[in-house]
């Protein structure tokens, strides 16, 4: 099987996907078991992916973009800015936040 396909280093892969030479062995950490093993290929200490892992690591990311996994992290949300009791600044919004929430 790996006749087929052509194999390059995780490093040159997450450039290839035009992010950093970590990317790649990151993401393989953070999402373990999911890529489907004829994708990845390890000789000694180094670990080698198809052209094709590659192209379902992009389709992959672009699904995680577009789902969401919280539905009660999309409702309407209002951001508060408070310095010294006084509340500077409310702001209005529906979709995923970070930060102090009010309800």
């Amino acid at each position: 099987m790996t006749e087929k396909h052509e194999w390059i280093s995780l490093s040159q892969a997450g450039i290839k996907l035009g992010h950093d030479r970590s990317y790649v062995s990151l993401w393989l950490r953070r999402h373990p078991n999911n890529m489907p093993k004829e994708y990845l290929m390890e000789t000694g200490t180094v670990k080698l992916i198809s052209l094709e892992g590659i192209e379902w690591i992009k389709k992959q990311t672009k699904k995680e973009g577009v789902l969401v996994s919280n539905k009660g992290a999309n409702g309407d949300q209002h951001l508060e800015v408070t310095i010294l009791g006084v509340t500077l600044l409310t702001i209005h919004f529906t979709g995923r936040v970070r930060g102090k929430l009010v309800a």
